[in-house]
């Protein structure tokens, strides 16, 4: 491959759709990114739902906004791959056209009425094992069984049913199909098989699901065609530019961290803020709580995730930070490098404020009746300290997510890879570091799971015989931050106290 060949990345996540250019060695050739909407006007709180052309078309409007601000030739792009935010479900014709809305994971709200009974062999098993209310809750949270509560009949008509993924590299490719990598969501796959479930299998019964209603699935980094001619015409790629299947952001991410390799730990800080480890073999942090697919065939992702992580930080900001954002405007920065300025100088345990980030429920964890809490206010704190308790808050919890996940794999770790966009912070570096009590490091490229989609594109386009050797030539560190002993002496006694807080409300929740 000539070396001014480029892999184009597209990456539709939460808060924005970005076109990403890498060359082979794994460089950052240029970007563009425009903001999303994840939900439709006219909607209420707690809906997240937006239309599938808008989705398309926000890859589109990223691709042209790449070209006209960037020196580049579409000659020049040799692959596009895609990776999306996870958990996002729609209904699909058998041409891969949305017959639905697409429900994103960031959508809270649960069905309300009546649940189809499951055979009483399933209910039975469920009331042995004590899973009758994970069971329900499960069924509750579901977007399939959501749609087809909110659009009778929709469902069960329905050709196909899958996630964003899918439909976005089907809208791409013009062939209905979705990466194995990708699936993550409530549907009946079978994480330990990389499948999807058995005909026998209860999910089929929870989720009103058939066979036939799923896509087909193909693994990360593999030469699945080429994109399709009206993808070429609106964005001004070649034709017969590569299409190359990765998988889901978090699982793009993680690998481009690291995860996998002997001794390294993948943090995620973005708007799901995730703690993550490769691995052959399968096994789960918390019981029932399935390891998600890798990018390299076979392996898994067990991970601990946080589903309302570092957006906390934006969800504050918008809430009470008015005044914040437009001193930050003001002083030309951007919202978050304020309030890391605005951070610095309190001191660590935010003067006594605590928060737990369980912003948002979970079948396993946090559970069903998760709730967030802040805790310790005090007339001398401000919101800066907000803003410190719950950074720390996040990190906290992750870092005692982190333990739980190294016993069960059984590898020590020797240094954290992060990524996000806390990674930028050198503060939160900083702090990851004395709280994990462990370096951490950040890649020389800002969008991880970006390099991780490119990767995939280098070893389907022959540039690399797998995806570890691709890593290992195009994934870089940028700087390597040390805990410092008195810092981790501190955050180990704060964490002691932190890890006592929700057990002491939880009860206050559970008759919710």
């Amino acid at each position: 491959m000539s070396q001014t060949a480029y892999y184009l990345a597209l990456d539709y996540g939460t808060q924005s759709t970005r076109a990403l250019v890498f060359d082979r060695c794994g460089n950052s050739i240029a970007s563009a990114s425009v903001p999303n909407e994840n939900c439709k006007t006219g909607q209420g709180a707690k809906a997240a739902v937006q239309d599938g052309d808008y989705c398309y078309g926000q890859l589109v409007v990223a691709c042209r906004k790449l070209f006209a601000e960037h020196g580049l030739s579409p000659e020049q792009i040799v692959a596009v791959t895609l990776s999306t935010q996870r958990a996002c479900t729609l209904l699909m014709d058998n041409r891969g056209k949305a017959k639905s809305d697409v429900f994103m994971w960031s959508d809270r709200r649960m069905v309300e009425g009546m649940l189809s009974p499951m055979s009483w062999f399933y209910r039975l098993g469920f009331w042995v094992s004590g899973m009758t209310g994970r069971i329900e809750y499960l069924r509750r949270a579901a977007k399939v069984n959501l749609i087809r509560e909110l659009s009778p009949g929709k469902v069960d008509s329905s050709d196909k049913i899958g996630l964003l993924s899918g439909y976005l590299l089907s809208r791409l490719g013009g062939t209905l199909q979705d990466s194995t990598a990708s699936q993550v969501a409530y549907l009946p796959f079978d994480y330990r098989k990389h499948t999807f479930a058995s005909p026998s299998s209860w999910r089929w019964q929870a989720l009103g699901c058939r066979p036939s209603q799923m896509l087909p699935l193909i693994d990360a980094a593999r030469h699945i065609g080429t994109i399709t001619e009206g993808f070429a015409e609106l964005t001004g790629l070649k034709p017969s530019t590569a299409l190359v299947s990765a998988g889901a952001d978090k699982a793009c991410e993680a690998y481009a961290n690291g995860a996998g390799e002997s001794g390294v730990l993948s943090l995620s800080l973005g708007s799901a803020a995730t703690v993550t480890l490769g691995s052959k073999r399968y096994f789960e942090v918390f019981r029932y709580a399935p390891a998600f697919p890798g990018l390299e065939s076979g392996s898994f992702m067990p991970e601990v995730q946080l589903e309302r992580g570092f957006w906390l930080l934006s969800w504050a900001l918008d809430e009470f930070g008015a005044s914040d954002k437009a001193e930050a405007k003001a002083l030309g920065l951007s919202p978050e490098a304020y309030v890391m300025k605005a951070i610095a100088d309190i001191p660590a345990g935010a003067d006594g404020l605590m928060l737990c980030p369980y912003w948002a429920q979970g079948v396993i964890y946090p559970g069903p009746e998760a709730s967030g809490i802040v805790a310790g206010f005090r007339p001398e704190h401000t919101r800066a300290h907000l803003y410190r308790a719950l950074i720390e808050g996040v990190l906290m919890t992750l870092e005692r997510g982190s333990r739980r996940l190294v016993a069960k794999a059984g590898m020590p770790i020797k240094v954290i890879r992060v990524s996000g966009g806390g990674s930028q912070s050198d503060l939160v570096m900083q702090l990851a570091a004395d709280i994990f009590n462990c370096p951490t490091e950040r890649l020389t490229v800002r969008e991880g799971s970006g390099l991780g989609a490119a990767m995939c594109a280098a070893v389907a386009m022959g540039d690399y015989p797998n995806l570890a050797s691709a890593r290992q030539n195009m994934a870089k560190s940028a700087g390597r931050f040390e805990p410092e002993p008195a810092n981790v002496a501190r955050y180990l006694q704060l964490s002691k106290r932190h890890q006592r807080l929700y057990p002491a409300v939880k009860s206050l929740f559970k008759t919710r």
